[in-house]
């Protein structure tokens, strides 16, 4: 009876010791989201941007991808309220397949990208600044031998950031960030075959 009682408490113990780590777990991971969110509204140089030493000798900044500009302009085309034609999604799959200069991603991947940016900015804009900043670490994503400096994790977690403070969903935004890594990861595998 005695044994059967030990074990029945030790197992209590283990299970709340493991819902106690995945709690844990979710906590860190919202801890994380916010101060991206704050970052973001206080204007902190996203993860594209390697702080510069101070007596390091200045380089010029990479040169964006030409598919960059054409993205900026035509999602900051797509007004709030709007319906996106399907001839724009395709514009817009089309720049994202552009800003990747190496392999390219499958043109349903990016097409995923195009649908659900056009959703998002026809829910609800991001400011120039916003947008500017988005497309920047597209490229910085998509090009990384460009970018040696920017890190991959921490620009998934800004694109989330970007989106849910320019009012977008939680879960839309990271879809959205979901879409990118799902781009990034066929580029890292050499592109669509």
């Amino acid at each position: 009876m005695k044994t059967t009682l030990l074990l029945l408490g030790a197992a209590l113990l283990i299970s709340n010791n493991a819902f106690a780590a995945g709690t844990d777990y979710i906590i860190k991971q919202h801890a994380k989201e916010l101060s991206n969110q704050n970052n973001v509204r206080q204007g902190v140089a996203p993860p594209t941007q390697a702080p510069q030493p101070a007596n390091a000798q200045s380089t010029p900044a990479p040169t964006p991808s030409p598919g960059v500009a054409k993205l900026k302009n035509d999602l900051a085309a797509i007004k709030a309220g709007s319906t996106v034609t399907t001839e724009q999604k395709q514009q817009l799959t089309r720049d994202i397949l552009e800003i990747a200069q190496g392999a390219k991603p499958a043109s349903a991947t990016a097409a995923k990208l195009a649908e659900d940016l056009s959703a998002a900015f026809i829910e609800k804009p991001l400011s120039p600044a916003s947008l500017s900043r988005f497309v920047q670490e597209l490229d910085a994503v998509f090009n990384p031998g460009k970018y040696p400096q920017a890190k991959p994790d921490g620009i998934y977690a800004d694109v989330q950031a970007v989106f849910q403070e320019g009012g977008e969903a939680r879960k839309k935004s990271l879809g959205i960030s979901d879409d990118v890594k799902a781009i990034v990861a066929e580029i890292q595998k050499g592109g669509a075959k």
